[in-house]
């Protein structure tokens, strides 16, 4: 009988950065947590630092709760999940750093391939990116940041995720 896992998820590096989380459940409900390396992702370092700028920091924390469809904790899911990303885009030239929060519903369908003790889940989901807060502020000397804003806006948010774990 399974009762959870521990997964990590590569695909993350081409997207909105590899995440790492455990779930928790039997049967057809699990509830599960993760953590994001977000400036780890292709997708989010282009969408998030341009010309000058590099993002220097961002992180995500989610929660997870899914259905399986058969049970055992494999095969066809759907599910719901809620993330918190932030991110600091540094800009050196203007001794600049901009930081962004936002929260992030969103609904998933995936499948779960389980051989064992081991699996391999591919998902998509589909949410909307609520903006929470966002500043601006000097570098070590800088003066530029009162005449400068965040350009970030609230938006619908598409993921995709490949994850590898162990059943325990």
């Amino acid at each position: 009988e399974r009762h959870g896992s521990a997964f990590v998820d590569p695909l993350g590096f081409a997207l909105f950065g590899p995440r790492i989380g455990v779930e928790a459940g039997a049967g057809h409900l699990s509830g599960a947590l993760h953590a994001r390396w977000f400036n780890g992702g292709l997708l989010s370092r282009k969408l998030f630092a341009k010309g000058d700028d590099e993002l220097a920091l961002g992180y995500g924390l989610g929660l997870r709760a899914r259905y399986y469809i058969p049970e055992g904790l494999e095969g066809v899911h759907l599910g719901v999940a809620a993330e918190y990303l932030h991110s600091r885009v540094e800009n050196q030239p203007n001794l600049l750093a901009t930081k962004s929060s936002y929260f992030v519903p969103y609904a998933e369908a995936g499948y779960r391939l389980g051989a064992g003790c081991v699996y391999a889940d591919l998902s998509a989901g589909v949410g909307y990116a609520f903006r929470m807060s966002s500043s601006v502020e000097n570098l070590p000397g800088g003066n530029l940041a009162s005449s400068y804003g965040v350009s970030d806006e609230s938006s619908i948010y598409g993921t995709a995720s490949l994850d590898l774990g162990i059943f325990f």
